[in-house]
């Protein structure tokens, strides 16, 4: 979809913000496509938390460590699913552009 491939980086890249800043100042359009797609893998990651929250627990694999690994693997997850396009980013793509 765009130059920043969000299948390929680390979720939790602090880096990656600034990147998307400097290809949109280089490349306006290039940087409002990997705008979306993070915003489509911040999207997906918030539905996550939202099903696990809905999810009874109890037993031996509820405690915090296995909430905060989960919250890892759903965040990676998120961001490789928008990478693989839900379709999400285009929409808000078609909508930014008019």
């Amino acid at each position: 979809m765009s130059a920043i491939d969000p299948t390929s980086s680390f979720a939790l890249d602090v880096n990656s913000l600034e990147r998307i800043k400097q290809q949109g100042a280089r490349d306006p359009e290039a940087g409002l496509e990997a705008a979306a797609g993070q915003f489509e893998a911040l999207f997906l990651n918030r539905l996550m938390e939202s099903m696990r929250e809905a999810t009874p627990r109890s037993g031996l694999l509820d405690s915090q460590q296995t909430r905060f690994y989960e919250s890892l693997f759903d965040q990676q997850l998120s961001q490789h699913l928008a990478g693989k396009g839900l379709g999400l980013a285009e929409q808000l793509l078609r909508d930014l552009k008019g």
